[in-house]
């Protein structure tokens, strides 16, 4: 059963305005900014903010009823707003921004006072990674962005494991102190080896103030143990102590910067790594049915969890298709076709529904939709189960739907783009044919109707002889026009798709003879020789076809050679095939024609070519006859003059 909820929805997309929500008091002033910045550039509004793992426990009650506030706010101005879940605001703000496409980034910038101005402003570091959105900063109420307050705050086990290794670290560093110091080194390299202990802490820990700990555990086992200092020298010793605390801060505070920065560098490598294979699969794909399923395996495996995925055709919302994490442990089914509805408000919505999302967080399936500027495809679920999804692997989901769905319309566009080709190639080739019958076609005809009315006026004031010439030249007309009939009923036929061509087998040498029949009548000026060989030759064929094809080759060479200059038709086998050869010594054909002859409508410009007596069918006619026969035809020059049409036939057993 295929249950169908018809949906009338429209999709625009771009340009995009977004505002970073925060608790600050003004806030809702960077809001409407945003709101009027979208209205006037007929832009899409988002709002997003960052919560932490933490946010509920360190966050005040007044704050999150600040944020809360905002985020109704920005809804009701028409934003559709979306909670990033992390806990580096600059990297998740700008990979926030690159993956929905943000043209202008709206948000609060702090009244800095005191030690907070020698730092970088939050909107500084921002456009740092965002090199190619507008900024907008509305002046906020805070001494400091509340995104520096939403930092992680690591677990009793993880700090316990940060101050073991720190330890060990330090231990180490003594011990290697020692070994230095009986080999007569000096305080200088010892106290480097603590600066570079304490930076391996600061690495290790990435916090503050556990590197501070670090730097001052290391800098007071220095001292005590390896410093040569009187009591006397309390001065020398603070100073000392002071001195190296400062170097191992300066020197962890490079660690914590690096590793973030290696952190960050990690994750956009993995988001890119995970998009380009992404490409490099989709451009191996052609069918865009096969995309979509590709996009809903390829999450599956992206996030090892349960996706179903809604498809959206001609205006109706179909059955789900449901891709399990475990083939042998399906997921909960049941489930996502209740959240149905949840996933219809995705594409309504144009962003995120279900599970801890602004538009029904209690689901358990998170959905989004696979849309363009101007058509949705269908909307995808992944199975949360009420977990956080991480921030990085959202995006890159995100990411890989938004490239299929482009690939995806690209190929609509291609073939499109292929279709209206054919369509103008097909109208082309209709008005080519139209212009040739008109013109060929009349040039006969109109031969033969004067000749005949010449004739019934004057037949009995002419001689015998005189009548004979009359006579000759209305059959030689005939014969013409009979052959450019024969020639478009043949491409009549070979290009209908409901008409089929009759094989059955049939002596080459009988369809050769039958093929020159024609060509014999019109021949007043070229002598002809037929030479074939001794074997019976057997083919499966349509007859009628392959003594056009004959017929076409040598009034070819009629035709196309001067009068006088013989022609030879060669019948013989070789390699289990038929091969027919008409042989001319003409003024031959260009290599650069060679290829173009077997066009339609083609006609060269030989000297001596009456093209008013000839469509351009004949050899088009000849590669499509033989193609059909599984058979091949070519052109080649013919020593020391003149050219070789030679065709070939697969022959049948005798």
């Amino acid at each position: 059963m295929n249950s169908q909820i018809p949906l009338d929805s429209q999709f625009s997309r771009s340009p995009v305005v977004a505002v970073y929500l925060t608790s600050d008091a003004a806030c809702k002033e960077a809001i409407r900014v945003a709101a009027e910045t979208a209205e006037v550039m007929q832009a899409e509004l988002l709002a997003f903010y960052i919560a932490t793992p933490e946010a509920n426990m360190t966050q005040k009650s007044a704050r999150k009823n600040a944020l809360k506030a905002a985020a109704t706010y920005a809804s009701s101005l028409g934003a559709h707003v979306t909670i990033v879940n992390g806990s580096d605001p600059v990297y998740l703000v700008g990979e926030f921004c690159r993956s929905n496409n943000v043209t202008v980034l709206v948000l609060n910038r702090p009244a800095l006072t005191g030690i907070h101005q020698l730092f970088p402003t939050f909107a500084q570091r921002v456009s740092a990674v965002l090199a190619e959105t507008r900024l907008l900063t509305v002046p906020g109420a805070m001494t400091v962005h509340p995104s520096f307050v939403q930092s992680e705050k690591s677990d009793i086990k993880t700090t316990l494991t940060y101050l073991f290794v720190s330890g060990t670290i330090l231990l180490l560093a003594t011990l290697l102190c020692y070994g230095l110091l009986l080999a007569g080194l000096s305080d200088f390299i010892l106290l480097a080896v603590y600066v570079v202990a304490v930076m391996l802490c600061a690495a290790v820990s990435g916090s503050f103030l556990l590197s501070l700990l670090a730097s001052v555990t290391g800098t007071m086992l220095f001292l005590s143990l390896f410093a040569d200092i009187g009591p006397a020298d309390s001065y020398t010793l603070w100073a000392n102590f002071l001195g190296a605390i400062l170097i191992s801060m300066f020197g962890a505070a490079i660690s914590i910067r690096l590793k973030l920065e290696l952190r960050q560098t990690r994750r956009s490598t993995w988001n890119l790594e995970m998009l380009l294979d992404n490409i490099h699969k989709l451009q191996q794909i052609q069918n865009p049915q096969e995309i979509l399923s590709r996009v809903g395996k390829r999450i599956r495996d992206l996030s090892d969890r349960d996706v179903v995925f809604y498809p959206y055709t001609n205006g109706l919302f179909l059955d789900p298709i449901f891709y399990d994490a475990d083939p042998d442990n399906p997921g909960d089914h049941d489930q996502a076709l209740l959240e149905r509805m949840i996933a219809r408000e995705a594409m309504v919505r144009h962003t995120y529904t279900g599970s801890l999302s602004e538009y029904y967080p209690e689901a358990e399936y998170l959905y989004f939709p696979l849309e363009t500027s101007q058509t949705c495809y269908g909307v995808i679920g992944i199975h949360y189960e009420q977990e956080a999804p991480d921030t990085s692997e959202l995006m890159v989901l995100k990411g890989i739907v938004s490239e299929s769905v482009r690939t995806i319309e690209s190929l609509i566009k291609e073939n499109e783009l292929q279709e209206a080709k054919h369509q103008q190639e097909n109208t082309i080739l209709r008005s080519n044919l139209l212009k040739a019958i008109g013109h060929d076609i009349r040039t006969p005809l109109t031969s033969i109707m004067g000749n005949l009315a010449n004739y019934k006026m004057t037949h009995s004031a002419m001689s015998a002889q005189e009548n004979e010439v009359m006579l000759t030249s209305i059959q030689q007309a005939t014969l013409n026009l009979y052959h450019m009939v024969e020639n478009l009923l043949t491409a009549a036929r070979i290009d209908s798709s409901s008409a089929s061509i009759k094989l059955q087998p049939d002596l080459l040498e009988d369809v050769v003879r039958s093929g020159l029949e024609y060509p014999g009548k019109i021949n007043l000026t070229h002598p002809f020789t037929f030479d074939a060989c001794d074997d019976l030759l057997l083919a499966n064929m349509d007859s009628s076809l392959v003594s056009q094809v004959v017929s076409n080759l040598v009034t070819n060479a009629i035709q196309h050679t001067p009068d006088g200059t013989p022609i030879t038709v060669r019948l013989f086998e070789e390699n289990n095939m038929g091969v027919v050869e008409v042989i001319d010594e003409g003024h031959g054909i260009k290599d650069e024609e060679k290829e173009r002859i077997f066009e339609m409508f083609y006609t060269t410009d030989l000297p001596g070519f009456d093209s008013d007596h000839y469509l351009g069918l004949g050899l088009f006619l000849c590669k499509a006859i033989l193609n059909a026969h599984h058979g091949s035809i070519e052109v080649r020059d013919h020593a020391p003059h003149g050219s070789i049409f030679s065709f070939r036939i697969p022959l049948l057993e005798m």
